[in-house]
């Protein structure tokens, strides 16, 4: 078929098929919109990956799709996080995520990413819309519509393009050469400090399921959560020692794999666990680099990105997954109107780019607000200096009601889709929030001497 024909235009293509991609499919088939998902892979479920944190904001919007019947099927919530030194001596035991479930509604929950994205997948119902093992090569905009051509020459044209496609982003790039962007390149505003083995181990004894394990000290240290039946989901962090832009970022083999988990095998987890012992029973070990940053530019006038392709963060926070569900949540948030309005499928140019506008004006702040923080987390865990200093040094002194404090901080202003009911879990998230944000202007305005434990409803946890 010669490229130069146009097979069919849609209201909404969108590129990548993971998190942020397939939470965005998921939320169209519910307002009835018609799109076209291209995903690079031949399947939206790949084998490759490991881990996926999800939290209480990001959760309340999967189950409001309808999704978490089945994650929680495969998930345990956490309970316990313990900081240790490099000796293996204990900074800090904290519980904080042990009452979430009962305060707020949902826990934190670590799951193969595969699994997640399976369940997403299967939730879809306009099998006909997904276009696996294609590749979009390049994506250009008219004044009227986004022209997309794929890895086997066709063309599609579409109102709105959404980029879901990753750090490494083709719309991004597009975005940015656009007449009303910022020109410049990623290499601007993304780049990369250090690099990260991801892995998963079967269940190792003396590793309680529920447990989270941060290890701090320079150079090289660990990160561990677990999951359903005490599956181990491990992180082990180096620091590369200078920053490097986006195209220059390194690429890692096995080799480099064995060579840095080695480096912490001797590192103690519990008093009869080392690294080592997780790292020998592993099932997946791969080594990225972790690229850091947020785009300048989120939108042109018929293209706009969500996810990583826009704010790309380190996984100390495991807040990645959570940010990019929110992105896609706020999107189409500001596009009901104007999908869902009464112009029978067009889109108002004026409308749409007013809805693009206040989608990333809304997102900018909150986003790059949480970058740094999971940066900050990295960096604390790495021995650096300054704020990472300060947040490691803390640790001793801050209680399960501190935790509980920011991380409801964090979570009140989290969003949810609009038009689509909140089953009782997520009522009870607004609840708690609501209650949470009356008490602290009580305590602040009425001078009330009370903790931040006494701000929560904890009794009988």
């Amino acid at each position: 078929m010669s490229p130069s024909v146009v097979l069919q235009h849609y209201q909404v293509a969108i590129i990548g098929g993971g998190i942020a991609g397939l939470t965005t499919a998921l939320a169209l088939e519910r307002l009835g919109i018609r799109y076209i998902l291209f995903e690079r892979h031949e399947s939206l479920a790949p084998d490759e990956g490991a881990s996926i944190g999800l939290l209480p904001n990001g959760l309340r919007i999967l189950d409001q799709l309808g999704l978490m019947e089945e994650i929680e099927k495969h998930t345990t919530a956490l309970q316990r996080w313990q900081h240790l030194d490099g000796d293996g001596a204990l900074l800090s035991e904290v519980n904080a995520l042990g009452y979430y479930p009962s305060t707020i509604g949902y826990g934190g929950l670590f799951l193969e990413r595969r699994k997640l994205l399976r369940i997403m997948a299967d939730g879809l119902k306009s099998v006909d819309s997904i276009r696996t093992g294609t590749r979009v090569t390049s994506v250009r905009e008219t004044s009227e519509q986004a022209i997309l051509t794929t890895s086997d020459g066709i063309r599609i044209t579409a109102d709105l393009v959404i980029g879901a496609d990753g750090v490494r982003s083709c719309v991004r790039p597009a975005i940015d050469q656009a007449p009303q962007g910022s020109p410049g390149s990623s290499d601007d505003y993304m780049s990369t400090r250090f690099a990260c083995v991801y892995g998963i181990s079967p269940p190792v004894e003396g590793i309680i399921a529920g447990d989270c394990f941060s290890v701090y000290r320079p150079a090289a240290t660990i990160l561990i959560f677990t999951g359903k039946g005490g599956t181990v989901f491990w992180f082990v962090f180096e620091d590369l020692g200078q920053t490097y832009t986006l195209s220059t970022t390194p690429q890692y083999t096995t080799a480099d794999v064995e060579k840095l988990c080695r480096s912490v095998s001797h590192l103690r987890i519990t008093p009869t666990v080392r690294f080592g012992d997780v790292y020998e029973k592993r099932s997946v070990a791969v080594k990225v680099a972790l690229e850091e940053g947020v785009a300048p530019n989120w939108h042109s006038e018929h293209m706009v990105v969500v996810g990583d392709a826009a704010h790309k963060m380190v996984p100390n926070a495991a807040m990645g997954a959570n940010q990019a569900i929110e992105s896609a949540t706020v999107l189409l948030n500001e596009l009901h109107s104007v999908l869902c309005g009464p112009s029978q499928g067009y889109m108002p140019h004026e409308t749409l780019t007013a809805a693009l506008k206040q989608y990333a004006n809304s997102r900018k702040l909150r986003t790059a607000g949480i970058v740094q923080k999971a940066g900050i987390t990295c960096r604390a865990q790495l021995a650096h200096d300054g704020p990472a200093a300060a947040l490691r040094h803390e640790l001793p002194s801050l209680t399960d009601g501190d935790w509980l404090f920011r991380g409801f901080m964090g979570l009140a202003d989290a969003p949810v889709l609009a038009g689509i009911p909140l089953s009782q879990h997520g009522l009870l998230y607004q609840q708690a929030v609501d209650q949470f944000r009356k008490r602290v202007r009580a305590r602040e305005n009425e001078g009330l001497n009370i903790s931040n434990m006494e701000l929560f409803d904890t009794e009988g946890i």
